[in-house]
C-alpha cells in the first residue's frame, strides 16, 4: 500500500478482457475498508493516470469516501490493446468492463460511471447496451450524438474543436507507435493552430504522414450529414435502453451544452429513475469562477466533486443527503444558483425585440437597433462576407483550449468595428431583465450565392461599452439567388443571464465565425473539399420591415421578472 494515497490501495495496469480477446488497462483504487464496495468507473482516451484531473478530484479522493474507483484507457490508447476508432467500441467495451468490475471480490456488484467530454460519451454509449450492473452515471459536458453538436453544428463543421481534437488524438497515437517524426509534426501543428485551421482543403488538413495516426478525421469529413454512419453510434437513438439515474453536468459556454440538455430532458421524460442537471457558467475546462473575461464570483467555484459524491452516495450506498433539486442553474449577472423542476423552466412571457435600421447596421458605428415596436418601411442591411477575411470568433464555445481558439465570455469590441458585422442594440434597460432558456433569432435573409452561413450572437453591452458574448447560433443556407428570401429561425445556445439595469441587449449578425466554424466557399462546393482558390465573397442581406419582421425572442422566467420591461428611449410596448 502506497502511503501517498492515505490508506487507499492502488493496483496499476490491471488488464481487463473484452469479449473479442482485446485487453484494456485500468488503474484500480480500493477504499480503506476491507468490505466490498460500489465501484466508480471512468473510461478515457486521455490517459487513465490523469483521472481527468482538469475537472475532478483525484480518484483516491473518491476511494477515501467509500468507493472502489477504476480508471481505464479505452481501446487503442495508452496501455490498452486494440485500435482506436472513436465512439465505435465504447458500448460493448463499456458493457464488458462494467460486468467484469461487478464480479470482482472488492465490488459489491454495483457500478457507477463518471467523466466529462469523451468520458461522458463512454458512459452514455455503455448505458445504451443496458449492462445489468450499471446503477448510476454522471455524464458531464458531452453530446447526445456525435454529428450535431460534436463534429458539426447546423451544417457547419466545428472547425477549431474538430481539427484540434483530431490532431491531439493523432499525436497520442504517434507516441504510442513510437513515431518521433510524426510526433514532432503534430506538435508543430498544435503549437501553431492558426495555420492548422487555415489549411485547405479540409480533407487534407492533416498531411498523409500524419493522417495515418488520425484516419478518423477524414472519416468524419466524408459524412457531412446525419446519416447511418452517425445514427448507429448516437446515444439519442437508443435513449429507450438507458435505465439508470444520472447526474448531467453542463456549462453555459461549453461546446456540448445543447447535447447535455437534450440527454437530461429526454431521459427525465422517459425514465422513472432520478435525473438531475447542473449548468454552471463554465466552458469546457477548467471549471471555476473566472471564465474568459468574466469573474462570476465565489458561487461559481467547482461544485462537481461534492455534488457527485452526494449523488453516488444516495444511489449506490442508500445514504440520504437531503432533497436535491432536479435542476440547478447558475444565473450569470446575478451570479447565483437557482433551482427548478425541469429544463427549460416555465416561461410566462417572451420579450420580442425587432431589428431596425436605415440600412446601415454595419459595425458599432451603425444605426442598427432592437426595439419592442415592429418595423415599418425600412431598407435591408446588405454586406459582403469574405471567407478569406472572416469575422473572428472572440470567445464562445469552440471547445478548444483557450490558447488555441478562445472560449467563454470575451469582449467583442475588437471585431465590432467591422462593416461585415451587423449590430442591433437595444436602448438601455430601465431595470434588470433575466433571460433563462433558448434565445431565438428569426431573420429574413437573402444572398447572391448558392450557399451561405448566418451567424448570430446575443451580447450583453455594459455602460462602458464592453460587449460580452452570451449566446450564439448559426445556420448553413442553400439559396437559389438574390431574389430568394428565406425565413430562418436560429435557436441559439441556451443561457441564464441577468442583464443589469443600464445595460443594453445586442444582436450580432454576420456570415463567418472563424475558427469556431469552417468557412463556407459560397459556391455549393462541399466545404471540406474546397480549395483556397475556391473561396468566394458572398453578398448577404437581412430584411426588417412590415413584410419581413426580423426579430430576437428572449424567454423571460416569471419568478425573475415581475415588472414590465422598460427600455430608456424605446417608445414601443412590450409584447
Amino acid at each position: 500500500m502506497n502511503a501517498m494515497f492515505s490508506g487507499v490501495e492502488r493496483w496499476p495496469d490491471v488488464m481487463i478482457p473484452m469479449r473479442d480477446g482485446i485487453r484494456l488497462a485500468a488503474d484500480v483504487y480500493l477504499p480503506p475498508c476491507s468490505t466490498p464496495a460500489p465501484a466508480l468507473l471512468l473510461r478515457t482516451p486521455y490517459n487513465k493516470r490523469l483521472g481527468e484531473g482538469e475537472g475532478y478530484a483525484h480518484p483516491s479522493w473518491y476511494a477515501r469516501h467509500g468507493f472502489a474507483v477504476v480508471c481505464q484507457d479505452v481501446r487503442g490508447t495508452f496501455q490498452s490493446e486494440g485500435e482506436l476508432r472513436p465512439f465505435h467500441h465504447e458500448a460493448k467495451d463499456g458493457f464488458d468492463t462494467i460486468e467484469w468490475i461487478a464480479e470482482q471480490p472488492w465490488c459489491d456488484g454495483q457500478v457507477g460511471m463518471y467523466g466529462f467530454s469523451y468520458p461522458g460519451a463512454t458512459q452514455l454509449l455503455a448505458a445504451t447496451a443496458s449492462p445489468p450492473c450499471l446503477k448510476a452515471m454522471a455524464p458531464a459536458m458531452t453530446a447526445s450524438d456525435y454529428y450535431e453538436g460534436w463534429t458539426y453544428h447546423q451544417g457547419a463543421l466545428q472547425l477549431a474543436f474538430v481539427l484540434g481534437w483530431a490532431a491531439g488524438l493523432g499525436r497520442r497515437q504517434a507516441v504510442r507507435a513510437g513515431d518521433s517524426a510524426a510526433l514532432s509534426a503534430f506538435d508543430a501543428l498544435l503549437q501553431a493552430p492558426a495555420s492548422l485551421y487555415a489549411r485547405l482543403p479540409l480533407l487534407d488538413a492533416l498531411p498523409p504522414e500524419l493522417e495515418r495516426h488520425a484516419p478518423f478525421l477524414r472519416e468524419w469529413l466524408r459524412h457531412p450529414s446525419y446519416d447511418e454512419y452517425w445514427q448507429r453510434i448516437a446515444p439519442k437513438e437508443s435513449y429507450r435502453n438507458i435505465r439508470v439515474p444520472a447526474l448531467h453536468i453542463a456549462g453555459w459556454y461549453d461546446i456540448f451544452l445543447e447535447g447535455t440538455l437534450e440527454n437530461f430532458t429526454h431521459l427525465q421524460r422517459q425514465s422513472e429513475k432520478d435525473q438531475f442537471l447542473i449548468v454552471g457558467p463554465w466552458y469546457h475546462m477548467p471549471w471555476g469562477p473566472t471564465v474568459g473575461a468574466c469573474d462570476f464570483g465565489s458561487e461559481a467555484h467547482n461544485i462537481v466533486d461534492e455534488t457527485q459524491l452526494r449523488f453516488f452516495r444516495r444511489i449506490l450506498l442508500g445514504q440520504e443527503a437531503g432533497q436535491e433539486p432536479s435542476v440547478r442553474l447558475f444565473v450569470m449577472g446575478e451570479n447565483q444558483w437557482h433551482s427548478f423542476d425541469h429544463w427549460p423552466p416555465p416561461c410566462d412571457r417572451r420579450l420580442v425585440l425587432h431589428l431596425h435600421s436605415d440600412g446601415r447596421a454595419a459595425s458599432v458605428s451603425g444605426t442598427g437597433e432592437l426595439r419592442t415596436s415592429a418595423p415599418g418601411h425600412q431598407p435591408p442591411d446588405i454586406w459582403p462576407s469574405d471567407p478569406t477575411h472572416p469575422v473572428l470568433s472572440l470567445g464562445g464555445r469552440s471547445g478548444s483550449l483557450a490558447s488555441r481558439a478562445p472560449m467563454g465570455p470575451a469582449n467583442q469590441r475588437g471585431e465590432e468595428s467591422r462593416n461585415d458585422l451587423q449590430l442591433y442594440t437595444s436602448a438601455a434597460l430601465g431595470q434588470p431583465v433575466t433571460v433563462i432558456g433558448t434565445p431565438v433569432a428569426t431573420l429574413f435573409t437573402a444572398c447572391d450565392s448558392p450557399s451561405s452561413d448566418l451567424i448570430v450572437r446575443l451580447v450583453d453591452v455594459h455602460p462602458d461599452g464592453t460587449a460580452i458574448n452570451v449566446s450564439d447560433g448559426n445556420a448553413r443556407i442553400t439559396s437559389n439567388g438574390a431574389h430568394d428570401i428565406h425565413k430562418i429561425s436560429i435557436s441559439m445556445s441556451p443561457t441564464a443571464i441577468r442583464f443589469a439595469a443600464g445595460h443594453r441587449i445586442r444582436l450580432h449578425v454576420c456570415g463567418t465565425s472563424f475558427p469556431a466554424l469552417d468557412r463556407n466557399p459560397g459556391t455549393g462546393t462541399p466545404a471540406a473539399e474546397a480549395r483556397a482558390d475556391e473561396l468566394h465573397a458572398i453578398t448577404q442581406a437581412v430584411f426588417h420591415d412590415g413584410d419581413y419582421p426580423s426579430r430576437l425572442t428572449l424567454p423571460i422566467v416569471a419568478e425573475h421578472q415581475t415588472t414590465p420591461i422598460q427600455m430608456q428611449g424605446d417608445t414601443g410596448t412590450t409584447p
